[in-house]
């Protein structure tokens, strides 16, 4: 199929079969048609959502990644497939979540570091529990050559919840990160979780205090950051990361583009659209709780996403599959540049 096809599909399906769903409930409940409608607007449970891959070069397929096992085989899936002439790659991906991090034995990327080091653990401080992230990597704001940290929103501002000017550490409270002991930034900004509408980032900025260094180019175990990607990332793309629980893992594209992927949070489901999906290389996942902020970069050592949620369903390998938002889209959104 040619990509322009598979993104108008993409984009007229959810209308088309939000359409049936209301002519079905409203002639086998009796309703009318406005309170069907209703009734379509207010599921917000996590079923499924679609974007676009690729069979081969210039071979596209639409996408349909499914969090209900229910879906499998079901008459929904069955209509996506007849309307896509066949040209689908159906998975089960499960629910997908952000990827807060769980206590793990201290690696370097837990530790406490010295300059600032990208893939390193870092957060906000929580007032009756602890966290930890990671460090994505180091911005710009203007013409100032001030740099702030890069990483999510749910690793930076607590998911909405933290004020701006309160103090992040690294290593983040979960790796034994205390404030003002471990305090190397300050939150800055962030974009909001909206509960209500399509997000398109989970991102966040704080800004260096006096006294802190840092390495802004440096990928411990990968190469030399070497700017921002100037493309889209595309199906089959070499891509890789070090983050906070997993370290270093490689991983592939496997699709892109994808929208109304359903992600869990503490405040509850968000919604994300144009977002990249990643399955790690081998017998490994590419990320795991606690990776949420590494900054993914393509096979020229170029940032192209921002990780921030996955599952452990999926992918060729079994081991779950990532989900990122395109670097660009991050960077315009806080309105910052990459440091390097």
């Amino acid at each position: 199929m040619r990509l322009e096809s598979v993104r108008e599909l993409k984009n007229s399906l959810p209308a088309q079969l939000q359409k049936t769903f209301v002519a079905k409930r409203a002639a086998i409940g009796n309703e009318s048609t406005a309170v069907a409608m209703a009734v379509a607007r207010q599921r917000r449970v996590p079923s499924f959502f679609l974007g676009v891959t690729a069979k081969g070069k210039h071979d596209y397929r639409l996408a349909v990644r499914l969090q209900d096992h229910a879906l499998e085989n079901s008459a929904l899936i069955e209509q996506i497939v007849q309307k896509a002439k066949g040209e689908v790659d159906v998975r089960y991906v499960g629910q997908i979540r952000a990827r807060k991090a769980k206590t793990q034995a201290a690696l370097w990327f837990r530790a406490k570091n010295r300059p600032l080091l990208i893939g390193s653990s870092v957060g906000f401080i929580g007032a009756g529990f602890v966290m930890a992230g990671t460090l994505g990597c180091f911005v710009k704001k203007g013409r100032s050559n001030d740099l702030y940290i890069l990483s999510n929103n749910h690793v930076l501002a607590d998911e909405n919840r933290y004020r701006r000017g309160k103090p992040i550490t690294q290593p983040g409270g979960l790796d034994g990160g205390h404030a003002p002991a471990d305090t190397v930034a300050k939150l800055t900004a962030f974009v909001r979780l909206d509960l209500t509408k399509a997000n398109i980032v989970d991102g966040a900025i704080a800004k260096l205090v006096t006294g802190i260094a840092a390495d802004a180019s440096k990928l411990t175990g990968i190469g030399t950051l070497a700017g921002v990607i100037t493309r889209d990332l595309e199906i089959g793309d070499v891509v890789h990361k070090v983050g906070r629980t997993t370290g270093v893992r490689h991983g592939k594209v496997t699709a892109v583009e994808l929208d109304a992927v359903s992600v869990q949070y503490d405040i509850g489901v968000v919604s994300f659209d144009d977002q990249v999906e990643i399955e790690g290389s081998g017998s490994e996942s590419f990320s795991d709780s606690g990776d949420s902020g590494s900054l993914i970069v393509d096979d020229d050592m170029k940032g192209a996403a921002l990780l921030f949620a996955g599952g452990d369903h999926g992918g060729s390998n079994g081991k779950g599959l990532t989900y990122a938002n395109p670097i660009g889209a991050v960077l315009s959104a806080l309105r910052v540049k990459l440091a390097t």
